[in-house]
């Protein structure tokens, strides 16, 4: 009877051993493997469990099982022996055949009570929450036990991907590879949860995000590019480049920003006004760096990197100047706007009142929705509010034109040549059917 009782809780004790096996080699990582400490063996032992998931699953699987029917044949026995012994102990009146009938339900309740909460319940809870532990201590035994029945455990795995190709699921991979997609929701929850900050979170997002991303959707216009001029005298170049404050101009000649002859350099500038060299520009002008609008912003950061580059006209596939972009505007998609003291950058949204809000036009629609209350929809016809303006515009708007789109009513507030540059969205609620536009 003791031996038997014993039996009982060892039993309990191997189902628990098997489960917390199962649970913690599932969550535990490979690379968390790495950055403990212990013995060489238990450590090598961790890796080769982790290393061959599949099998040593299956293993798992098999002392569960050969536990949980080792414990339906002995504990349900023992305890209703325990339970009889105890009504005799007790002198209650019962003859054997009634004892039996209650004894052996009860025995089962008991014995279902022990396995879930000692052989299942506790030990995942531990495993999950201490998966690295875990798998030291469960690696060594589980790695005999996976050896001594290896061949069983190939046959059960082998009639399992069977049944697996037959309904046409691709068996397990030996490690699971995070998609983008759940790495960003892992990040998301982990930030929700309060193991990482706000900025960390964005910041990780924007390096999964940078990757995709082209110089045509990052580049500064060229209406904005403040561009010098190779027939202006010298006191004036100098002038404007002090007073804007910038590092570097790109110089042109004929009044053409699609002429350009040159980088300007504001420090080789200074240095040329103090050493009284003020007769020609030209020989202060460095050769312009041109990339194309279709590369992507990680291609352009290797090039500045290696080619010791921080500005980069950009063209279009006919060789006209789209734009310029540089190593700023490159490190701000990863952390956010960066501002100096000579930045004097306008919102790109300015809410007003009654759902109003005054919008840049010529900045990305993605940008843009940030600050809106309800998302304009993207397209790959347009990038800007100005395209998708022309795009669902048909013709040129002149200002005061409104028109109204996905719920919103837009008013043309100004034009650049024959490009919106400034717009009044109000949200109207709910979306119009057809495209409307008119007069105001």
């Amino acid at each position: 009877m003791t031996l038997q009782i014993f039996l009982t809780i060892f039993l309990v004790l191997l189902n628990g051993f098997f489960v917390a096996a199962e649970f913690a080699i599932v969550k535990v990582r490979s690379t968390q493997i790495s950055g403990l400490k212990g013995p060489k063996n238990v450590l090598h032992a961790a890796r080769a469990v982790t290393n061959n998931l599949d099998g040593y699953l299956a293993a798992t699987q098999l002392g569960i099982t050969l536990a949980s029917l080792g414990l339906g044949w002995v504990g349900e026995e023992v305890m209703t022996r325990i339970i009889l012994n105890a009504v005799h102990a007790l002198g209650l009146q019962m003859d054997d055949n009634m004892a039996h009938k209650i004894s052996v339900p009860v025995a089962f309740a008991a014995i279902t009570m022990l396995h879930i909460v000692f052989g299942e319940l506790a030990p995942k809870s531990i495993a999950i929450r201490k998966a690295p532990g875990t798998t030291l201590i469960v690696a060594l035994p589980l790695r005999i036990f996976y050896f001594v029945f290896k061949p069983f455990i190939w046959v059960l795995n082998s009639l399992a991907n069977v049944v697996l190709r037959i309904i046409g699921i691709p068996p397990m991979k030996e490690a699971e590879i995070h998609s983008e997609e759940e790495l960003k929701l892992i990040i998301s929850e982990s930030q929700e949860g309060g193991a990482i900050e706000e900025t960390e979170r964005e910041l990780i997002h924007n390096v999964f995000d940078f990757d995709d991303r082209r110089v045509k959707e990052i580049l500064r216009h060229r209406k904005d590019i403040v561009c010098l001029k190779l027939e202006s005298a010298f006191d004036e170049l100098y002038d404007t480049a002090i007073t804007d404050g910038y590092s570097r101009y790109p110089v042109c000649q004929h009044n053409s920003i699609d002429d350009l002859v040159g980088v300007l350099y504001t420090k080789d500038l200074v240095r040329a006004h103090h050493e009284r060299r003020t007769s020609s520009v030209k020989d202060l002008l460095r050769p312009i760096f041109y990339v194309p609008e279709s590369m992507k912003i990680k291609d352009l950061m290797r090039n500045f990197q290696s080619k010791r580059q921080q500005l980069a006209i950009v063209t279009n596939e006919f060789g006209d100047t789209v734009g310029l972009v540089s190593m700023e505007d490159i490190l701000e998609e990863l952390v956010g706007d960066i501002q100096d003291e000579h930045d004097q950058e306008q919102p790109i949204v300015v809410p007003q009142e009654d759902n109003t809000f005054l919008v840049n036009a010529h900045e990305h629609i993605q940008d843009i929705n940030k600050h809106l209350p309800h998302a304009l929809l993207e397209s790959e016809e347009y990038e800007t509010l100005a395209g998708l303006i022309a795009y669902h515009y048909g013709s040129i708007p002149t200002e005061g034109e409104v028109f109204h789109y996905e719920g919103y009513e837009i008013t043309i507030k100004k034009m650049f040549k024959s490009s919106v540059e400034k717009a009044i969205l109000r949200w109207m609620n709910e979306p119009k059917t057809e495209n409307e536009h008119s007069n105001s």
